[in-house]
């Protein structure tokens, strides 16, 4: 049976990765697109020098599994990505990824994509991926979560403890990640900002 999709869905787009007819097409858009991310690189460090670095959102994956192979990935995606990096770190700046849906499958690829850190969603396992690859790129951890309504204010803090020493390591980073902010209430903040600067700091 032939299936129509209309130009604006989403559904094309995913078939052209695995069209061989449109191969050499996705990589010149890729080519091309990438060349324009340089290029605004570029403008952003010119007007605006006092950043730190670029966050790239390009989602790779639905609530179960990523979009597409990794060899689909690295084939049209990763030395796109690679360039783009390169350039942002030729600069001086970080380059950091936010990449929607269950990806953690596709962590190599950000990392050889040259990603300083990921900020993966909650369906990701951020505490596995600490663990196996947290020293080769920087991983946006999920706190266990808390609901801060019933869980009292020591146990707020010893939460917090429980973070710095799990996942604050010399050597091996982290980021709190966007999707943990239910637990940064003030305890839990206060505690973790005091905690691991005694810790590391000592003082």
């Amino acid at each position: 049976m032939n299936v129509s999709y209309p130009s604006w869905t989403f559904a094309p787009a995913a078939m052209a990765l695995i069209d061989e007819d449109q191969k050499d097409a996705v990589k010149a858009l890729f080519a091309a697109t990438t060349e324009l991310g340089m290029k605004l690189v570029d403008k952003f460090c010119e007007y605006w020098p006092g950043l730190d670095g670029f966050n790239v959102h390009d989602d790779w994956g639905g609530q179960k599994s990523p979009f597409f192979s990794d060899a689909v990935a690295r084939e049209f995606i990763v030395p796109h990505m690679k360039a783009l990096t390169d350039h942002i770190h030729s600069k001086g700046r970080y380059a950091t990824l936010h990449s929607c849906g269950h990806t953690e499958d596709r962590v190599q690829c950000y990392i050889d994509g040259g990603f300083d850190e990921w900020d993966p969603q909650t369906m990701n396992d951020t505490h596995k991926l600490y663990d196996e690859v947290g020293d080769k790129i920087i991983i946006a951890v999920v706190p266990e979560p808390f609901d801060p309504e019933t869980t009292s204010e020591e146990d707020q803090r010893s939460a917090a403890r429980h973070y710095v020493d799990r996942f604050c390591n010399p050597g091996k980073p982290t980021t709190l990640g966007f999707y943990g902010a239910m637990s940064l209430t003030p305890a839990f903040s206060d505690e973790m900002y005091e905690y691991s600067r005694k810790k590391y700091g000592g003082f």
